[in-house]
């Protein structure tokens, strides 16, 4: 028995082409499935990065917790710092002109580069997303350094508390600026340039006894936080994908070596025990008669701030511009 002509049009999905010929429109036979997509891939981009920015601030709460309530956490983060400053005596003073070059008109030039770099690429927008993320970003470490206080608790040289670094902070939302308001062929750039150029800020302060490592640390995750909350999201081609692939396995390795090399320097030793007040910041005496432990420790400190740099800088530079 054959199927009547009205029975065949009820079962079966019309042409685009036959629909055309008699007169429907295409849109109303073919579902337009290009935009679930693109729909799901905004929706995954932006719980990543919501997420990314929720890890980067409990790191920070964990980290501040650690270095500045905890016997063992002050111990570790102030022999770290010292053992870094032992290598200021190689430097000759170099390092001061990386932290002297943090000034307000240096911020200020800086600025209205990245605004005008953003106004060329006619983003007003982007302009204002860059410059809140940098005030910000500074904003809350200020108030952040008012309201830590760094109890003493015997194993330390008394000292006010100093977390975050206000320097770091400047310098890596400056860089990260430069980075979200970028074009395509400057961006990758930008990053490999603000990488290497905030961790010789974060060396420079720790090499001037200014601010210990968990100081430059919860600076770069309070930035990356802002950065990653701030920074839009553009459906736009990668680019450089093999620099980023390169600066991510580099994160990974120096994560894993600042790993190990933390262990070695600290393995069958007892850092609170080896505190001695009074003595530099109350590691001196330790550290001149374990000088092997001493570079270990400033390696990994080292090592530990390029890999957290360098994630916050990739995860700011993929999420926002796949």
């Amino acid at each position: 028995m054959k199927s009547s002509p009205i029975s065949m049009e009820s079962t079966q999905t019309m042409p685009p082409a036959s629909a055309a010929r008699q007169g429907k429109s295409v849109a109303s036979v073919v579902k337009p499935r290009s935009y679930r997509p693109k729909a799901r891939s905004y929706t995954y981009r932006l719980r990543l990065r919501i997420l990314a920015a929720v890890v980067y601030v409990l790191a920070a709460v964990i980290l501040t917790f650690l270095s500045v309530a905890t016997v063992w956490g002050q111990s570790l983060d102030t022999v770290m710092m010292e053992s870094v400053m032992r290598w200021s005596a190689h430097l000759g003073g170099a390092h001061r002109v990386v932290t002297h070059m943090v000034t307000h008109p240096v911020i200020v030039c800086v600025a209205i580069f990245v605004s005008v770099v953003a106004l060329l690429r006619r983003r007003v927008t982007l302009a204002g997303r860059a410059l809140v993320m940098v005030a910000g970003a500074n904003i809350s470490t200020q108030i952040l350094k008012m309201l830590v206080e760094r109890p003493h608790l015997g194993v330390t040289t008394e000292t006010v508390n100093s977390l975050p670094s206000g320097h770091v902070t400047v310098a890596v939302s400056l860089c990260i600026a430069l980075i979200m308001v970028a074009p395509e062929w400057l961006r990758g750039p930008s990053a490999w340039l603000g990488w290497v150029w905030t961790c010789a800020m974060g060396v420079s302060v720790m090499l001037s006894a200014w601010h210990r490592l968990a100081d430059v640390l919860v600076a770069v995750l309070l930035t990356g936080a802002w950065a990653l909350l701030l920074t839009p999201l553009e459906s736009r081609k990668r680019h450089g994908v093999l620099m980023q692939k390169v600066m991510w396995l580099l994160v990974c390795v120096c994560l894993v070596l600042a790993l190990f090399s933390l262990v070695f320097a600290v393995w069958n030793v007892d850092i609170v025990g080896a505190a001695q007040p009074g003595s530099g910041f109350g590691f001196a005496d330790f550290l001149s008669v374990q000088p092997m432990r001493a570079n270990l420790l400033a390696l990994s400190a080292l090592l530990w701030m390029v890999a957290v740099v360098g994630s916050v800088i990739y995860s700011v530079d993929r999420l926002a511009g796949e």
